[in-house]
């Protein structure tokens, strides 16, 4: 009968700089995500008057807040692989997949919004490259890991 494949993996030491790469970019998405969960649930007229320079209306309440769901569950994803990572590295590729969908998001919601505040572009324009990078790096780093 084979061997039953173990649930942590030992793994490799990887580069100090990718390891403080990969820490600093799940701490700061997951304080992005919480806090666009935050503003999205709590303050949505906020949402609407920083980023649109408008009022909500019709349904665009409710989509924010399915949206602000979606945040948490980023959020929660990334504070896991926070904990997790260094012991069982596939929380990384969760966190990869997570952002790279994320990069999809974004690119639709500054394409399909009508407006966007000075504010909103600077705050709304640079998250998917960013996704990019971070996933860049942190699958880097599980390549590393598993190397």
């Amino acid at each position: 009968m084979p061997a039953a494949v173990p649930l942590v993996v030992r793994h490799s030491v990887i580069d100090r700089r990718l390891r403080i790469a990969i820490l600093i970019y799940l701490w700061v998405a997951m304080l992005e995500d919480t806090s666009l969960f935050l503003m999205a649930w709590l303050s949505p007229d906020t949402w609407f008057r920083v980023f649109h320079g408008a009022a909500p209306s019709g349904l665009e309440i409710a989509l924010l807040r399915r949206a602000a769901g979606q945040w948490l569950a980023f959020a929660l994803a990334q504070g896991l692989a926070l904990r997790y990572w260094k012991k069982n590295p596939i929380w990384l590729v969760l966190v990869a997949g997570v952002r790279f969908s994320d990069l999809f998001t974004d690119i639709s919601y500054v394409l399909a919004a009508p407006s966007l505040t000075t504010l909103g572009w600077v705050c709304l324009l640079p998250p998917p490259l960013l996704n990019l990078i971070g996933v860049v790096i942190i699958l880097r780093g599980y390549r590393d890991i598993r190397a």
